[in-house]
């Protein structure tokens, strides 16, 4: 029996006295690495700490524009937006080494690792608005194959497990001028390689609602935000799944921080931005490790043996703090683990 493996989504907040800005400014002008590497080193290892299996490497930076600044800089391509292999890195791959390595010297074992990627039909968007051009959209999505394959290359102490495709706009966004057989294109191009290494290939969206042209692609594993739209599992059907191959990532702890907080005020009459003690109510009374199995049963009752692994819905940047962002990882890793022991009991 196959038990549900625990991820994260990437994103964290950035330690007391770093800002998103800072950590930005920092990986362009790689003059403070020594300073940038031990922050993305340390909050890597909170995220395993509390007990995520397959953690992403920390996202400080934006998701889209960490890729697009890369690839729209005229030094790192032979021509316009067609990037030179070499250039396409994610440099928290190279921080993060060190912790897999002490990792395995500590446990014996070797670190699985979840690497996201800003996935193509977002990147265009963000990059070039609603107009379509078909032939700048394939680039991109060549490109983002190169980022995925020096990330392998990259990965000497860690293996990698997941490569996820975060298209958060896809399905939701109307504006996308697209057809659907040219996004299976584009999905197709940046995921084959990795699949062809065994890896899992995940594409993180915000609503399931085109997961039928997701099946038509390499991609196996399609990841959703469930615990804050629960009805967004009504649009899955399990046999397309079992049909195509395919799994499901499923969101089970609400990552909506601003939802959660203004739930907070209401009940107790305060502002928990200023009172930040009644901050602990979302991760001691709204998001606790039961609450959070709960959501992961009922999904598991609707998609049974399809889903494969359980996350928080979305990243955890605009979290107040380290701590709290910890807290909500913990508690919904004993959600999981509580959850594949009693299926094993139950057997």
């Amino acid at each position: 029996m196959q038990e549900i493996i625990f991820i994260d989504e990437g994103s964290f907040p950035t330690p007391e006295g770093v800002t998103r800005e800072w950590v930005q400014g920092a990986a362009e002008n790689r003059d403070e690495d020594e300073k940038l590497f031990s922050i993305i080193r340390e909050a890597f290892q909170i995220k395993i700490d509390a007990g995520v299996q397959v953690p992403t490497y920390p996202q400080f930076r934006d998701m889209i524009g960490q890729f697009f600044d890369i690839i729209k800089d005229e030094k790192n391509c032979h021509e316009p937006y067609v990037l030179k292999e070499e250039r396409a890195t994610i440099l928290e791959l190279e921080a993060i080494d060190e912790v897999a390595k002490q990792y395995k010297i500590e446990t014996g074992k070797t670190l699985e690792v979840r690497v996201c990627i800003a996935g193509p039909t977002d990147m265009y968007y963000q990059a070039f608005g609603a107009t379509a051009f078909v032939d700048v959209y394939d680039i991109l999505a060549k490109d983002i194959e190169k980022f995925i394959k020096q990330a392998f290359k990259t990965a000497k102490n860690f293996k990698i497990k997941v490569i996820a495709l975060d298209e958060i706009g896809l399905g939701l966004n109307d504006k996308i001028q697209f057809s659907d057989d040219e996004i299976i294109s584009a999905l197709t191009v940046a995921s084959t390689f990795a699949r062809q290494q065994g890896t899992d290939v995940e594409i993180h969206l915000y609503s399931p609602l085109k997961y039928e042209l997701i099946c038509e692609t390499p991609i196996n594993v399609i990841g959703f935000e469930y615990a804050g739209n629960p009805s967004y599992i009504d649009l899955l059907d399990r046999k397309v799944l079992e049909d195509s191959n395919t799994y499901a990532g499923v969101g089970i702890s609400r990552t909506d921080i601003f939802s959660l907080i203004s739930i907070v005020n209401e009940k107790y009459g305060i502002n928990a931005w200023k009172d930040k003690e009644y901050m602990q109510k979302i991760v001691t009374e709204l998001e606790t490790p039961d609450i959070i199995k709960k959501r992961l049963e009922t999904a598991y009752s609707v998609l049974g043996d399809r889903i494969k692994y359980a996350n928080p819905d979305c990243g955890l940047a605009f979290w107040p703090d380290q701590k709290l962002a910890f807290r909500l990882l913990e508690n919904t890793a004993k959600a999981v683990n509580e959850f594949n022991v009693e299926r094993i009991n139950n057997k």
